[in-house]
């Protein structure tokens, strides 16, 4: 009878521990992409993506070049780099997807981001969060949303934007 119950009570609190958020490991190194578009033709839903090569990358994102000081797209260089990205179904509330933390642990590469929801809009929008990995971090990845309160109860301090407010 003990033994039973000792053997329910380790398979619950592995249940549970297979649950939790992965907040450790080492800092990876990573570049957010910048001025690209989700292409119109992507099937709708949410996608978590690891790309490796140029035709499969163009077959989700299309150029979104604009005047001014950084306004080319990110290069990515694909002999060197993949790249890792959230896009979101279309919605018309005003959505962001943030990179919260990528680390590296043991042969996995853990990529937690935040979404925050904000206002109803009178436009529809793809969300999507991308960054560009080097090759020689682990090509395994794992996607997780997390959320600030995850971040602090783990002892890390967020500094990305705040969250969504409605306009005034």
């Amino acid at each position: 009878m003990k033994k039973t119950i000792f053997l329910s009570l380790v398979a619950i609190v592995a249940l549970l521990s297979s649950c939790a958020v992965n907040l450790g490991g080492v800092t990876a190194n990573y570049n957010r992409m910048n001025n690209y578009y989700v292409n119109n033709y992507l099937p709708s839903g949410t996608h978590k993506l690891v790309i490796h090569n140029q035709q499969d990358f163009e077959d989700v994102f299309g150029n979104a070049s604009v005047m001014g000081r950084n306004g080319q797209p990110t290069r990515i260089d694909f002999s060197r780099q993949f790249v890792v990205a959230v896009i979101l179904p279309e919605t018309n509330r005003q959505t962001t997807i943030e990179t919260a933390l990528v680390r590296r642990l043991g042969d996995r590469l853990y990529f937690s981001y935040i979404i925050e929801e904000g206002h109803a809009t009178s436009y529809t929008m793809r969300p999507y969060t991308a960054i560009v990995v080097d090759r020689m971090e682990p090509s395994d990845v794992v996607f997780q949303r997390v959320t600030r309160q995850d971040l602090e109860n783990a002892g890390i301090q967020y500094t990305g934007p705040s969250p969504a407010r409605p306009p005034l």
